[in-house]
């Protein structure tokens, strides 16, 4: 196990630069060691890119989410990944899967939901215990309506930083109901957070102005101090990566709260 708190600016860089490039050669053993998922690529890289961050901040306590659960592939994939960065750098990462585990919620948002493309009572999670017995201790299922159960998890960021999410719950209503979780107090996120929404694609019916796409043009445009941004899949090698800019974070404030060392969130 490398001890993070020795590496300085450039060890991080290098060894995030080493990781991104194994990982695209598909020769980082976590990532094979699951059956294919076309996320694993996605998750593991998001969160690196939030891991390098926090270890850049001075971070050790963080926690990822994944909203949309289903079969719990997803998430054990995600698991993996922050398994792998405990193991390799010493830092805790407690992973949280939300689900309503009922399917999809009633479609109240009209054509927002798009209804031409989901139902109420897809996507059912088949067996929530069963799932339960294949994570690892540091990953919890938090069961429930999505816009009950995100207000609650305050309480489990009263000691982490937010260092990745995963969105797929796919209707507008329940994305904005999820997007409820970047607005807590600015203790409880990396400066910025590393974000991935499913439902991006250039398909017919989706547009700016239903789905996932207007919650998060919604939520900009109700909120001054916290911004979601659309990332370069050419630069970040991540398709529909986005990050939330936590501009009240304390150590974007000028003062004497300061990362340990600059904040070069290149690529890698």
């Amino acid at each position: 196990m490398r001890n993070w708190k020795t590496m300085n600016d450039i060890d991080v860089r290098e060894y995030f630069v080493d990781f991104g490039i194994k990982l695209r050669n598909g020769t980082v053993e976590f990532a094979t060691e699951l059956p294919p998922y076309d996320r694993t690529f996605v998750y593991a890289l998001g969160l690196a890119h939030g891991v390098k961050e926090a270890i850049l901040c001075g971070y050790e306590q963080l926690a990822a989410v994944e909203f949309g659960v289903f079969f719990g592939i997803g998430l054990r994939h995600l698991c993996r990944a922050a398994q792998f960065f405990r193991d390799d750098l010493g830092i805790s990462i407690n992973v949280y899967g939300f689900d309503s585990a009922a399917g999809l919620p009633a479609l109240t948002g009209g054509y927002k939901d798009h209804p031409e493309l989901f139902h109420e009572g897809a996507f059912v999670l088949p067996d929530q215990d069963a799932l339960r017995a294949t994570l690892p201790d540091f990953c919890e299922l938090i069961i429930g309506d999505v816009a009950h159960t995100v207000s609650g998890f305050r309480a489990k960021l009263a000691d982490r930083q937010l260092a990745f999410a995963a969105y797929d719950l796919d209707l507008y209503s329940s994305t904005k109901s999820a997007l409820e979780l970047l607005k807590f107090d600015a203790g409880c996120y990396l400066p910025a957070v590393p974000l991935y929404f499913d439902d991006m694609e250039d398909a017919l019916p989706l547009s700016d102005w239903a789905g996932e796409k207007l919650a998060i043009r919604e939520f900009n445009k109700e909120n001054q101090i916290r911004k979601i941004d659309r990332k370069s899949r050419q630069v970040f090698h991540i398709p529909h990566f986005h990050v939330c800019q936590i501009f009240d974070h304390p150590m974007r404030q000028g003062g004497d709260v300061r990362p340990r060392f600059p904040l070069g969130l290149a690529a890698f």
